[in-house]
């Protein structure tokens, strides 16, 4: 029976905050008479895609805490999974060695570690907003923190910090010129997604803003493409996110079944790849640690800021994920969570962000019926 650290990089896809190493290393006393007291979080962070790699791969020791994952670990250093274990001879069957403290890497890049911080609350601030203005999980900064029974303004907290956590500044508008789109129409979305058509199909154009899967899976109804270029120019002008985005299917020609998807019938579902985190080699199945949180926000926001989109599907194991890298990003609660539920949420209503199945490396986003299409149906 495989452990719970080994079930999660058995099934590394399919996992964001399990996976944890079984390893006992709490912050001790001494650790929090030590911590650094700081003000200004933005000083803390730096982006990982600016720190150097190295001349040469070099040998380090990772030291393990409680809540690392083997996942992360490689991320933060450039390497493959499968190597990491490989050199510290780990089998995903077995328990992690009683005692285990570090692991030899053999870095392609040497971040900053972890830092053990405190910080003041402000006035108004909540765990919630407290957590995500030091980009660590609510739950965590709850534990580390028992002692404290109510925030306030001015209260110590403390907190692990990695600071190649997140971007460095909150995305800014770039204004850049963003090529338009000839023409479209004639292509008309009919009857249920899950049960539809495509009358007069047209494949995705190719365009700079975003790069095509199969073109015989890309056909869309004229109102859907209108849509994608619309989000991928607020994503690429307003946000500033440069990387290519894959755009992998939407339907077929006549729409119709589309095995192996159960809807992508009527022209209007659109498969999108997750953005991956910068310096990482391209993997069709991604981990949750590969996936860059707040680029998938800005993708996910961009679409959502058309007005136009019905529902996305996202495994609802990444909903927490996403949620922080909001709040990091400073989207207010409310509005965050009309978009994407926190692990926490315990409410009512449904946001954007839905649950489905096998989605862990894609969104999938259903755009609304156009204005031109009566028997187009939700």
């Amino acid at each position: 029976m495989l452990v719970p650290w080994a079930l999660a990089v058995g099934l590394a896809v399919a996992t964001t905050q399990t996976g944890l190493l079984g390893v006992d290393e709490r912050t001790t006393e001494a650790e929090l008479e030590r911590a650094e007291l700081v003000d200004d979080m933005s000083a803390v962070f730096v982006p990982l895609s600016g720190i150097e790699p190295l001349p040469d791969p070099t040998w380090i020791r990772h030291r393990l805490r409680r809540g690392d994952r083997l996942t992360a670990i490689a991320v933060r250093y450039g390497v493959e999974l499968e190597d990491l274990m490989r050199w510290n001879r780990l089998d995903p069957n077995t328990d992690m060695p009683a005692g285990r403290r570090t692991l030899r890497v053999l870095a392609r890049r040497n971040p900053p570690p972890r830092r053990l911080i405190t910080a003041r609350a402000r006035a108004g601030e909540d765990w919630d907003a407290m957590a995500a203005r030091l980009r660590v999980a609510e739950h965590e900064l709850r534990v580390l923190n028992w002692r404290v029974r109510a925030l306030a303004e001015g209260v110590a907290v403390t907190a692990w910090i990695d600071p190649i956590e997140g971007p460095t500044t909150p995305p800014t508008k770039h204004l850049l010129e963003v090529e338009g789109l000839p023409p479209i129409s004639g292509s008309i979305s009919v009857g249920l997604p899950q049960r539809g058509k495509l009358l007069g199909g047209i494949v995705l154009p190719e365009h700079p803003l975003w790069i095509r899967g199969d073109p015989g899976h890309l056909f869309a109804s004229a109102h859907t493409i209108r849509q994608i270029h619309a989000a991928f120019t607020n994503l690429r002008r307003d946000k500033g996110y440069s990387a290519g985005i894959l755009v992998g299917s939407i339907s077929r020609k006549h729409g119709g079944k589309f095995p192996p998807h159960r809807s992508h019938q009527s022209g209007r579902d659109v498969d999108i790849r997750l953005p991956l985190v910068a310096g990482l080699p391209v993997t069709p199945h991604p981990n949750a640690d590969q996936i860059d949180w707040y680029a998938a926000w800005w993708l996910i926001e961009s679409f959502v800021e058309t007005g136009q989109v019905e529902s996305i599907f996202l495994n609802e194991l990444h909903h927490g994920r996403l949620y922080q890298a909001a709040r990091a990003l400073g989207m207010p609660k409310s509005r965050a969570l009309e978009i994407v539920r926190s692990e926490a949420w315990r409410g009512t209503g449904g946001p954007i962000v839905q649950h489905a199945e096998g989605h862990y490396a894609h969104i999938h986003v259903r755009v609304r019926c156009g204005p031109d299409e009566p028997r187009c149906a939700s």
